[in-house]
C-alpha cells in the first residue's frame, strides 16, 4: 500500500503540474500587454503541457495497471491511447508551424526598425519574466517531487528507458525554458519564450508519436488475441 501510495503522489504531482501550466500560463497572457491575438506571455509555460500530459497519462496507466492488472482495461487504453495520441500528434505539428511562424514574426518586427520594432515592443517588449521565472519555479518543484515519489515507490521504474527518458523531458524543457528567459533582456524575452515553446512543442510530439506507435501494435495484438484459433 505504501508503494501504491508513493505512486500516486507522484501522478498527482505531475497532474498538478500540468493544471499548473496551463492555469499560470493563462494567468500570464491575461496579464500582459500582449494584444495580439497571435500570442501572448507565456506560451512556453502552456506549450510545456504538451510533454507532461502525456506523462501524466503514462503514469495513469501505469498506475491503473500497478493497482489491478486486468487485460481488458489494456485493450481499451490501447484504444483510447490510439486515439489521444492521434490527435495529439495533429495538434502537436500544427503547434511546431504556427509557434515557428510567430518567431519569425517577432524576430522580422523587431529587426524592421523603427515602425515595425514598435509594433513588437508595443505588443510584446513588458514581458512578465519574474512572474514567468516564478511559475516555472514552482512547476520545477513539482516535478522534482513527483519524480522523487516514482522512484521511491518503486526504483525499478528507472529500468523503464521509456519513462526515464519522458520524466527527462519533461524536467529539462522546464529548466530550458527558465533559463532562455532569464538569460536574456527583458525586451526580447518573449522570443526566448517562444522558443522554448517550439521547443516543447517539438519533444511533446515526438514522444506522442513514440505513444501512437506502440498503441497501433498494442491494438493489433489485443484484435489478434481475440481472433479465433
Amino acid at each position: 500500500m505504501v508503494k501504491i501510495g508513493l505512486f500516486l503522489l507522484g501522478f498527482l504531482c505531475f497532474l498538478l503540474a500540468v493544471l499548473a501550466e496551463v492555469g499560470l500560463g493563462l494567468s500570464l497572457s491575461l496579464g500582459g500587454v500582449a494584444t495580439t491575438d497571435r500570442a501572448t506571455p507565456g506560451l512556453g509555460i502552456r506549450m510545456l503541457a504538451l510533454i507532461d500530459a502525456g506523462l501524466a497519462w503514462t503514469l495513469l496507466l501505469m498506475a491503473i495497471d500497478f493497482i489491478r492488472p486486468m487485460s481488458a482495461v489494456a485493450r481499451v487504453q490501447g484504444i483510447v491511447t490510439l486515439i489521444l495520441s492521434f490527435f495529439g500528434v495533429l495538434g502537436g505539428i500544427v503547434l511546431i508551424f504556427t509557434t515557428l511562424a510567430l518567431i519569425m514574426l517577432m524576430i522580422s518586427l523587431l529587426l524592421a526598425f523603427p515602425f515595425g520594432t514598435l509594433a513588437y515592443l508595443a505588443a510584446w517588449g513588458d514581458f512578465p519574466k519574474g512572474l514567468a521565472r516564478a511559475a516555472l519555479g514552482l512547476i520545477m518543484v513539482l516535478k522534482l517531487l513527483g519524480a522523487l515519489f516514482l522512484v521511491l515507490a518503486s526504483p525499478s521504474l528507472l529500468k523503464n528507458k521509456g519513462l526515464v527518458v519522458l520524466l527527462l523531458f519533461s524536467i529539462g524543457s522546464t529548466f530550458l525554458t527558465g533559463l532562455l528567459i532569464a538569460f536574456v533582456p527583458a525586451f526580447v524575452a518573449a522570443i526566448a519564450d517562444a522558443i522554448g515553446a517550439l521547443i516543447s512543442a517539438i519533444l511533446g510530439t515526438i514522444w506522442l508519436l513514440v505513444m501512437l506507435i506502440g498503441a497501433i501494435f498494442a491494438v493489433i495484438r489485443a484484435i489478434r488475441s481475440l481472433a479465433p484459433g
